[in-house]
């Protein structure tokens, strides 16, 4: 007996299941770097060190939400296509 082919929807969605951790972990990456960098090594010009403290600080927390939504998308995916 042949397969039935996938809907073009179902295949959209089950592509973005598998994209989405992959860009999520991406960005995640690049705003710790930054947030290290803005930490660290004083990249930028803030008016003190309590501005720049917050900056990285909100940039870390970003990543974290980041990391959040790329591991709840697959899960979320996976419940709703069954």
């Amino acid at each position: 007996m042949a397969k039935k082919p996938e809907s073009g929807v179902r295949h959209l969605v089950r592509f973005l299941a598998l994209g989405v951790p992959t860009v999520s972990r991406i960005l995640a990456v690049a705003l710790i770097v930054a947030a290290i960098g803005i930490a660290f090594f004083n990249i930028g010009s803030y008016a003190t060190d309590n501005d720049r403290a917050l900056v990285a600080l909100l940039l870390t927390v970003f990543a974290l939400v980041s990391l959040v939504i790329g591991f709840a998308v697959p899960v979320l995916t996976r419940r709703f296509l069954r």
